[in-house]
């Protein structure tokens, strides 16, 4: 087998679970045949000296299918 892997950056008000889940599901859309997912890692913005947005930055591995 033969795997392609992808960074994407997940975003969340809620929590970085949710982050990552954001990544896969956004992913899942156009990707079939997802395999597996590394947290590359974790990062925050703040706005007004508060936490606005979590994101967890991803790897997501799928298998490339020949023709």
């Amino acid at each position: 087998m033969v795997y392609k892997i992808i960074e994407i950056v997940g975003k969340s008000d809620k929590g970085f679970k949710e982050a990552a889940q954001d990544a896969v599901e956004v992913a899942s859309r156009t990707i079939k045949a997802i395999q597996w997912v590394e947290i590359v890692n974790f990062g925050m913005t703040v706005k007004n000296d508060k936490i606005a947005e979590y994101q967890a930055r991803t790897k997501i591995a799928f298998e490339v299918k020949p023709d």
